[in-house]
């Protein structure tokens, strides 16, 4: 057993490298990796089912890095995850995506974090844009009570952002404590590539008082690529959250505006010609009701913590490629007033 000296060392964490036909930006990854500022535990690379030679480039210039090779494109994400803290074999596990740069002095960071920080299991680093790292990519996501994102700090100069830690969901880069995260499942592998699908292990480790953080001095750089549309994805997994982790009061009492902004999605959908991902992503909740109930039951049986102390409000991240008309903003300003008036007049009975 590791004394709490040696538990916080970075010799104790396996980095693992999240990877699908990244092939052409691995060799920044794994560099990034080892300019580290202390030696490491393990690296590996979990490949999920990659067609771009990704493993045998890996295996030719990095030998040391341990390959896990899942042997066909899961399309889980949340699955390649588990597999990285499954097949880990030091207590912290840092998961990267293969997108990413890490600052050398950051493990430390969050290592050093992770130590200090209240009821701390899950620590992740601030994101910057690494063609422009002056901005911010990604700063400490918080919960919308409407089932989203608020846009604290994104695309914004880091000099407009705080730099306190502070409890957050909903980032892939993050640093686990395997043992406290083994407590609560790890993440659920029925959630898929989509709003949500890293936010639902960060906000069952909060509710249950394991904390996530994020840690502004630890930093990563992350390469801009354009993403895909995941409706589906976002609406299927939405909705899963709402119902498995928001009290029977909370669902309620938020009836109101979950019915404004189901509608406003619904308007954008048909506009977009996309309305059948919807529908998809509802009839999915329909016939999984009874799976989201079980889930529910656990997760509710854990919870250390009320809605009240988790929700906010605010602006709604969106990409601005997804508002591009006149109408389409118009509306989607709109709809973030009224929820943000709305969240005004409820908050205190949450």
């Amino acid at each position: 057993m590791l004394n709490e000296k040696d538990y916080y060392r970075s010799s104790n964490v396996t980095v693992a490298v999240l990877n699908f036909n990244g092939v052409k930006t691995l060799a920044d990854v794994f560099n990034s990796i080892y300019r580290l500022n202390s030696r490491l535990g393990e690296v590996i690379m979990v490949d999920d089912g990659s067609s771009d030679n990704s493993v045998n480039f890996v295996r030719q210039h990095f030998p040391e890095v341990r390959i896990v090779e899942i042997g066909y494109n899961s399309k889980f994400l949340n699955m390649v995850r588990n597999i990285a803290l499954k097949e880990a074999k030091f207590d912290f596990v840092l998961i990267i995506d293969n997108d990413v740069t890490l600052k050398s002095d950051c493990l430390d960071e969050l290592l050093s974090r992770m130590k200090n920080l209240p009821n701390a299991a899950v620590c992740m680093p601030r994101t910057l844009f690494e063609e422009n790292p002056e901005i911010i990519y990604q700063d400490g996501q918080t919960l919308h009570y409407i089932g989203a994102t608020p846009s604290r700090y994104r695309n914004l100069p880091i000099n407009k952002a705080d730099n306190k830690p502070r409890i957050s969901i909903g980032w892939g880069v993050k640093l686990i404590d395997r043992q406290k995260s083994a407590i609560m499942g790890n993440f659920n592998e029925n959630y898929i590539m989509g709003w949500g699908d890293d936010g639902e292990f960060d906000h069952k480790m909060n509710l249950a008082g394991y904390l996530c953080y994020h840690i502004p001095s630890a930093v990563v750089y992350h390469k801009r690529v354009k993403g895909a549309h995941r409706y589906y994805g976002t609406i299927r997994n939405r909705w899963r959250f709402l119902l498995e982790f928001y009290q029977w009061k909370t669902l309620i009492l938020c009836a109101p505006a979950f019915l404004v902004y189901e509608l406003s999605l619904i308007f954008y959908l048909l506009a977009k010609g996309r309305i059948k991902e919807y529908f998809k992503g509802i009839y999915y909740i329909f016939t999984n009701i009874k799976s989201i109930l079980n889930v529910r039951r656990y997760i509710q049986e854990k919870r250390k913590f009320k809605d009240s102390e988790m929700l906010n409000s605010g602006y709604i991240y969106i990409d601005q490629g997804y508002v591009n008309s006149g109408i389409i903003q118009l509306g989607y300003n709109v709809l973030n007033y009224f929820l943000m008036g709305y969240w005004f007049i409820i908050r205190k009975f949450i």
